[in-house]
């Protein structure tokens, strides 16, 4: 006689609709681009959330690869040794978040390029990167790219987010640039900021917060993961409010265009997460806006 063996197989539900039912304000986000510049701690731990949250594309820019030493901040540990940066986020989003269309850019903003790249010129590739995307989600960290960028996105009338840590982890800063609005650019922030009209979140001392490890000619910030992960989640915050603006019963719009963020005292001490909010105003001595203040 033959026997036969059953098995019940539990059937699960994992359409777009089954995952933004549990989501349901963050639901325009499944029809909106967002390019991610710098795929460090930040932009990485950004980058996963942006998926996670249900973005319909993003993509991903970035040169470098994985030192595994950065297990302690990066989202992916010892297993991503060695891996181009972008590559190893575009495979993991491609596997777990599958709604949403990840392309990877091996790229870095003003290096020099290489000719064997096949490329015309860095811009057409800048062009390609930034086409029709709806928001540029900045977290290369350094003051030269922030500055194109934010000029690139006005001139293209293309919403900004920037975003950074302070030395040693102890605050963070996430601020907005809205290129087809009556607010203030890079220029009135960083102004703003230069005169403490904007008061500068806490940072360790130089000799405190940055390491040069060993065969790196560069030194990087200490910092625990967790505290810059603070700094992350608010920068996506900020990005889905921006992305959802004007859309009803969507992520709440926010009324503020900066968050500095304290997770330490002056002194170093730890204090609860505070968030400081101020709206970009035009700056008197901008080139490029004119009059107000800080708000």
């Amino acid at each position: 006689m033959r026997s036969f063996s059953y098995y019940l197989a539990k059937a699960f539900y994992a359409s777009p609709e089954d995952l933004s039912a549990r989501v349901f304000e963050l639901r325009p986000l499944r029809n909106k681009t967002v390019a991610v510049f710098g795929l460090g701690c930040l932009g990485a731990a950004s980058a996963l959330e942006l998926a996670r949250a249900g973005l319909g594309r993003i993509r991903l820019v970035d040169y470098d690869i994985v030192d595994p030493a950065t297990a302690v901040r990066w989202p992916v540990g010892f297993a991503a040794a060695g891996q181009k940066k972008v590559h190893e986020l575009h495979e993991l989003i491609r596997q777990n978040y599958l709604y949403t269309q990840a392309e990877p850019f091996d790229f870095r903003v003003g290096a020099v390029r290489d000719a064997s790249s096949g490329r015309s010129s860095d811009q057409s590739l800048i062009q390609d990167i930034t086409d029709a995307v709806d928001l540029i989600y900045d977290a290369t960290v350094e003051p030269g790219v922030q500055h194109f960028l934010t000029d690139y996105a006005w001139i293209h009338k293309i919403p900004y987010i920037g975003l950074s840590a302070t030395l040693g982890g102890w605050g963070g800063k996430v601020f907005r640039v809205r290129p087809q609005t009556e607010a203030g650019c890079w220029f009135c922030y960083r102004l703003w900021c230069d005169d403490h009209s904007i008061p500068e979140p806490p940072s360790a001392p130089e000799g405190q917060g940055t390491v040069q490890p060993t065969g790196c000619a560069d030194p990087t910030f200490t910092g625990a993961g967790f505290d810059i992960l603070q700094v992350a989640l608010m920068g996506v915050r900020m990005a889905v409010s921006t992305l959802c603006e004007g859309t009803s019963q969507s992520y709440p719009f926010a009324s503020w265009d900066v968050v500095h963020i304290r997770l330490r005292g002056d002194d170093g001490a730890l204090v609860p997460p505070r968030y400081d909010t101020y709206n970009i105003t035009p700056h008197p001595l901008c080139p490029r806006r004119s009059h107000a203040g800080p708000q």
